[in-house]
């Protein structure tokens, strides 16, 4: 079953930890995930200091680009690796909340509050000292943009 509106995931959100380590995802997100996904995503590192929820069938479209990459090559190996070490299947709950690991709160240093952003088709979960640190070093202002929006017709 296709998603007919084409949805995507797009906003920011800050939420709450509850002390299960149980994030909700925001309600628009889940209405945006595909049923294709059974409210399932894949949780794993970003390659910023965050968390990357993918849903689970566009997952698998990662896993099969992933497992074109020769295996001889270490370099490979050691990416391949550092991406999927990591990646857990998580499901939704009654209540929208899914399960995070200790290892991957550690990694992005989420501890109670948490900041989700909308990707278009993937979502990132920020600590919200770590994204504020983020668009610091980034130096976020829109002439670091130009050239990328000269590429995008808005």
């Amino acid at each position: 079953m296709e998603n007919k509106l084409n949805i995507s995931f797009t906003g920011e959100y800050h939420n709450s930890l509850d002390q299960k380590n149980r994030l909700n995802i925001p309600a628009k997100f889940r209405k945006a995930l595909n049923p294709i996904n059974d409210k399932t995503f894949v949780l794993t590192r970003g390659f910023d200091p965050c968390l990357i929820l993918y849903p689970l069938n566009d997952w698998r479209q990662v896993e099969l680009q992933l497992g074109k990459l020769s295996s001889i090559k270490n370099k490979n190996r050691n990416f391949v690796r550092s991406i999927t070490r990591y990646a857990t299947t998580v499901q939704y709950d009654a209540q929208g909340r899914i399960q995070i690991s200790d290892t991957l709160m550690q990694y992005s240093n989420i501890d109670k509050d948490a900041i989700v952003i909308g990707l278009i088709n993937k979502i990132e979960i920020w600590a919200p000292s770590m994204l504020s640190n983020q668009d610091l070093d980034n130096n976020l202002n829109n002439e670091n943009f130009d050239d990328l929006a000269n590429e995008i017709n808005f």
